[in-house]
């Protein structure tokens, strides 16, 4: 007698979904986060940490105006890490005529992104290396051998040299100093400025070279004058730069550096103040003169009730908005140049730059 095997209707179809089932569990578990998000959270978190340190930056300026403590925070790390998970079952079971299903499919699946940023403020030593200290003189000249125009960074960081008194607290600078950063600036932009590094036995060896330029020209008549306002010997092509406030010796600059305190504190006499803090002994007051142009600040902060819609950076403080307007160029880039040089005066022992750390396959 033959034997017949007899076969429920749903197991071929049973035999078809298995190993569907088992390859989605498998791809449950190969999942993982795609190389692309270093791109995109290296972009995200690169704005808002440039964006922050600018806000961060000009709040203090507008504190120091108040009389108020500047507080800086830095960014020493930011973690974020991503969680990809997930889990399938699947359950099979005979047909019958109150139940015909024949399997049952489940799934579950989580994300999550965790990102941790950490904040060191800058207090004690650091504090005073950074801020108090002032920027060495030899680096004022290593910055318009590096390219900054002479008129940027003489107005900015040269409290005086050789004499010559910069603009400070709203009182407006020597003739003579403008006269000679302009003078620098076509000089550096023909590049017959550089400087040289001289081992000797009192610490010193900074040199700064001006190469001549030729008879008569206007870049000679240039020359001439520097050497005239800095009360150089008439035929000197090299000078050692050293910190003070006058010379000792005819082919010596003296140069007062400010520090960072001193150049944030000079940008905040730009601020527009409030009619009423400006009379009500709430800020330190100014003593510019509307139209004085010899005394010109070196950023223009704008003040306001109300946020202003389209700002290179803004902040709130004492229930006023203070920003800087971003068609603004020449205030955006003397901004700038303030952060940079918040690195540049770094003399003690630096940070690392903040670390990204995303997770990926």
């Amino acid at each position: 007698m033959k034997k017949v095997r007899h076969e429920a209707p749903g197991l071929p179809m049973l035999h078809r979904l298995v190993p569907g089932c088992l390859a989605l569990l498998m791809l449950a578990g190969c999942a993982g986060v795609p190389p692309t998000n270093v791109t995109t959270d290296r972009m995200d978190y690169g704005q808002v940490v440039a964006e922050s340190w600018k806000r961060q930056t000009l709040l203090n300026v507008v504190r120091l105006r108040y009389a108020d403590a500047p507080v800086f925070l830095d960014v020493s790390s930011i973690i974020n890490s991503y969680t990809l998970g997930g889990s399938a079952n699947a359950q099979a079971t005979l047909p019958s005529r109150i139940n015909p299903d024949v399997l049952t499919l489940s799934g579950t699946a989580n994300w999550s992104n965790t990102p941790t940023v950490t904040y060191q403020p800058l207090m004690g030593d650091r504090f005073t290396k950074s801020l108090l200290q002032p920027v060495p003189p030899v680096a004022v000249f290593q910055l318009l051998q590096g390219g900054w125009p002479a008129t940027l960074v003489f107005r900015t960081v040269v409290g005086s040299i050789n004499g010559l008194r910069n603009f400070s607290g709203g009182v407006a600078a020597d003739p003579g100093f403008d006269e000679l950063s302009e003078a620098l600036s076509r000089i550096q932009r023909a590049g017959h400025i550089g400087i040289r590094v001289e081992a000797r036995k009192d610490g010193g060896g900074v040199v700064a070279v001006m190469r001549r330029a030729e008879r008569g020209t206007a870049l000679d008549e240039d020359s001439r004058r520097v050497r005239e306002l800095l009360g150089l010997a008439g035929d000197a092509s090299e000078f050692e730069i050293v910190y003070g406030l006058v010379p000792r010796s005819p082919n010596e600059v003296a140069l007062l550096s400010r520090s960072m305190m001193e150049i944030i504190l000079q940008l905040g006499f730009g601020i527009d103040l409030p009619a009423a803090h400006a009379t009500g002994g709430r800020a330190l007051p100014g003593q510019r003169q509307a139209g004085d142009e010899q005394a010109k600040p070196l950023v223009h902060i704008h003040s306001g009730t109300t946020e202003p819609p389209d700002a290179y950076a803004a902040v709130p403080y004492k229930g006023y908005w203070y920003w800087i307007d971003d068609t603004d160029i020449d205030s955006k880039r003397i901004f700038t140049f303030l952060m940079i040089l918040s690195s540049l005066a770094e003399t003690g022992q630096t940070m690392a730059a903040p670390v990204v750390t995303v997770p990926s396959r």
